[in-house]
């Protein structure tokens, strides 16, 4: 093991992980930086992942840590503010009971936030399966620079600086006056990291995979349409928080499409989850036609006209993606990525 001087917090949301928080714990202790602290908040999980994880650190004594359970489910949101509260570290990483790090993760992280002097590090994740076969889309954006305010935003907004806590490291300081919102139903997490970068956070990036994401069924096939449509009320939220950065026209289509690409992404969705159709035809009234008309040259033909149809004739298009989706469910993957 290398020793550092700074302290690494390992914060790790419990809930139901019964079955993979021992693996996750157990690439916690086995990393090469040794100068580390986990805290645990678990949510009033309903199986064994308490005792499992009360029982791993029984066998790994030495290990600093702080286990914590929630006096009632409170939520993922509650759930982090706690973890950061309890968070003696000078850095923080956040890392998912039912996900794993490689053995050097911490080193690399905390190599790339310190090397470059920044706020955040971040580096490259697997995607896959409980079993390790890969599976979904990963994010391939390691550019060789620095990003910070309305350039880290923005690139949020592209898709190149995800909305995920897990595959990177924080300074402490960061989450001084930042906390996650309990009443967002989602992008809690990409509102926090987008909040940060508004407040002057810069961030840095290495190009090796080094955090396992692992998708499962229940999360690749989720039940719940009201899911996705809820995504819609994110649009109007990250539109306050970006348009005092907007000073250009170029910036103004930049968000445009960013929104346009969200709801092209919540409409297949919520047609895949069986949302009503009459819930999904109003998607509609999200997109203005003049402003699509001005992004046609930024989009491929297939995502134009896809959203062009949620305008024109939403319960038409939809009839088309159920009849795709019967027709062929392993080939036509229903997603913003099919598009």
């Amino acid at each position: 093991m290398t020793t550092y001087p700074s302290l690494v917090s390992i914060l790790i949301p419990l809930f139901n992980s019964e079955k993979y928080i021992r693996k996750a714990l157990q690439s916690v202790v086995s990393q090469s930086y040794s100068n580390i602290e986990v805290i645990i908040v678990d949510d009033c999980s309903t199986d064994s992942s308490l005792t499992v994880a009360k029982e791993f650190f029984i066998e790994h004594n030495t290990i600093p840590h702080v286990i914590i359970k929630n006096d009632k489910n409170e939520g993922v949101s509650i759930t982090r503010n706690k973890l950061v509260d309890n968070a003696n570290g000078d850095f923080i990483c956040f890392l998912d009971s039912d996900d794993y790090f490689d053995h050097d993760a911490i080193d690399y992280l905390i190599r790339i936030v310190t090397s470059n002097n920044t706020s955040i590090g971040q580096c490259l994740y697997y995607s896959e399966t409980p079993d390790g076969h890969p599976v979904g889309t990963t994010n391939k954006f390691s550019p060789n620079v620095i990003l910070q305010g309305k350039d880290a935003v923005f690139s949020m907004l592209e898709n190149e600086i995800t909305g995920f806590l897990w595959h990177k490291i924080f300074r402490r300081e960061v989450f001084q006056d930042v906390s996650f919102d309990s009443k967002l139903p989602v992008f809690e997490d990409y509102l926090v990291i987008m909040t940060m970068f508004i407040k002057g956070a810069n961030i840095s990036f290495g190009n090796e995979q080094k955090y396992h994401y692992i998708q499962h069924t229940s999360s690749l096939t989720k039940k719940s349409y009201q899911k996705s449509l809820d995504r819609l009320l994110y649009l109007d939220m990250t539109k306050t928080f970006v348009q005092p950065l907007i000073s250009t026209e170029v910036d103004k289509l930049r968000l445009i499409k960013h929104e346009y690409m969200v709801i092209l992404m919540v409409f297949i969705n919520a047609v895949k989850f069986g949302a009503p159709a009459s819930d999904v035809a109003k998607i509609k009234e999200y997109i203005n036609i003049h402003s699509l008309i001005k992004l046609k040259k930024q989009l491929n033909l297939k995502r134009f006209y896809a959203i062009f149809m949620i305008k024109i004739s939403p319960i038409y298009f939809i009839s088309c993606l159920k009849l795709l989706l019967k027709l062929n469910r392993n080939y036509f993957r229903v997603n913003m990525y099919a598009f």
